[in-house]
């Protein structure tokens, strides 16, 4: 296991588990037990780790190849603050801060390592590799973008394909780095690695289109909606595939709709949920959007932050209750091999956000006592 550096629960109302409902069994089978698809993972339940644990998904698991996923983020790290200054693209303003820039490195390290190794945990060792350098180029351009439109290493490659109907496979990317990272993603799966790569610049494009400052959300569905979609859906769905090595056409997902959209609901709104202290001291500290389904539910119902974040709570267990009820009924219609893993994937991928928003430095440090 990854050590755990901190944990937290940014509500403090405990999960009142009903012992006459069984969820996500297989996923608390892998505890003690081979699961076929979890081969290269280390499955444990949070709470004997006395990681706060407010969810009904009874395990989460862990790609054994973090140590791999370490080196090549730091590698990339030093690339990218080694190159000139065109190259390596605007970097964090922390970076440039010689106090500051030593634990920003760290942060974003932690992150962009814990992050997939806990969402995507069946990666074998090359992949995780291709996510831990995908997820440091993601993190780098998020704490960019909150601040400045200028443009990142992500933005270059995006700006490449300005004029282009290509899917990612045979560009010549102006960038050395993100070229780089691009070959070496394809060359391990030539057909999912592009998905991979025009799924990291959908969402690098939306963060560039979107003006979240000026938006007013009326209903928290309308709010669901907006997120979901700045929320690198292609990325999460690619992702799942290429570490779980499988391959569904839009039409093979098709049966797996609804499913897909409680999974892409409720992983959003965890990351709501455990990052709003991050983004609302972005917000007094540089004037960052804050849009956040905390403070959306604080402007509908006219209530305090803490009682937004029980209501959210709220509503993340009840979206769980609807995700194991999908997943059961999915699970009796005959499902092909690859839909039945892409949905059991997407199950992994809650249990893994969730303690990865528990565990991470990004977050806790901005959650008082």
């Amino acid at each position: 296991m990854r050590p755990i550096v901190c944990s937290f629960d940014p509500v403090g109302v405990p999960f009142v588990f009903d012992s006459r409902r069984e969820s996500f069994e297989f996923l608390r089978e892998a505890i003690s037990e081979p699961v076929p698809g979890l081969e290269n993972c280390n499955a444990f339940d949070p709470r004997s780790l006395g990681v706060p644990w407010s969810t009904s998904l009874p395990a989460a698991a862990q790609c054994k190849y973090w140590k791999e996923a370490e080196d090549a983020a730091a590698t990339m790290m030093d690339r990218i603050v080694s190159a000139s200054a065109g190259e390596q693209g605007s970097l964090p303003s922390e970076m440039a801060n010689s106090k500051l820039k030593a634990a920003k490195r760290l942060e974003l390290l932690d992150t962009s390592v814990s992050a997939p190794m806990n969402m995507f945990p069946a990666a074998n060792g090359p992949r995780a590799r291709i996510m831990a350098e995908a997820n440091l180029l993601i993190f780098m351009h998020d704490d960019v973008v909150e601040s400045t439109e200028e443009m990142t290493i992500i933005d270059s490659a995006l700006a490449d394909l300005v004029g282009l109907d290509n899917k990612g496979a045979n560009i010549l990317w102006k960038n050395s780095i993100f070229n780089e990272f691009s070959r070496e993603t394809i060359k391990e799966d030539p057909v999912v690695g592009p998905l991979f790569l025009k799924g990291i610049l959908n969402w690098v494009r939306h963060t560039r289109e979107q003006l979240p400052a000026s938006m007013k959300f009326k209903t928290l569905r309308e709010y669901i909606i907006y997120r979901i979609g700045d929320f690198a859906v292609d990325f999460c769905d690619a992702a799942i595939m290429l570490t779980c090595k499988i391959h569904l056409t839009p039409f093979e997902m098709e049966p797996l709709e609804k499913l897909h959209k409680l999974y892409m609901t409720h992983f959003s709104l965890t990351n709501d949920l455990y990052s709003y202290n991050k983004e609302l001291h972005a917000m007094k500290q540089t004037g960052a959007a804050l849009v956040n389904a905390v403070k959306v539910l604080e402007n509908i119902l006219g209530v305090s932050m803490q009682a937004a974040k029980v209501i959210l709570r709220a509503f993340l267990w009840d979206l769980e209750a609807q995700v194991d009820e999908e997943f059961k009924r999915l699970s009796a219609t005959g499902l092909s091999p690859g839909q039945f893993r892409f949905a059991r994937g997407m199950i992994e991928v809650l249990a893994g956000n969730t303690f990865y928003s528990a565990t991470c430095v990004r977050y806790a440090k901005l959650v008082t006592a």
